[in-house]
């Protein structure tokens, strides 16, 4: 797979997110389009870590997918405390 499918992918998961934060009212449902943000910018890293093989990269995307999945997590946790 060369490494455009994986950042046009990528981009186009950031710009969704994006447009989720810049048209969503609510509170949640920004914070669900930062997730997928989060996921966009893991894409890239991935891609880019295939690309030029490097261990380092592919390090710096785990820490990221985990950091969206925690984010996802607390966000799910207070949003079901509040309804």
């Amino acid at each position: 797979m060369p490494i455009t499918h994986a950042y046009y992918l990528a981009s186009g998961l950031w710009l969704l997110g994006l447009a989720g934060v810049l048209l969503r009212r609510d509170a949640w449902g920004r914070a669900a389009a930062l997730v997928v943000m989060l996921v966009g910018a893991a894409l890239t890293l991935a891609g880019a870590g295939r690309a030029w093989a490097s261990p380092e990269i592919h390090g710096l995307m785990a820490l990221l997918v985990a950091v969206a999945g925690a984010y996802a997590v607390v966000l799910a946790a207070v949003q079901r405390g509040g309804s």
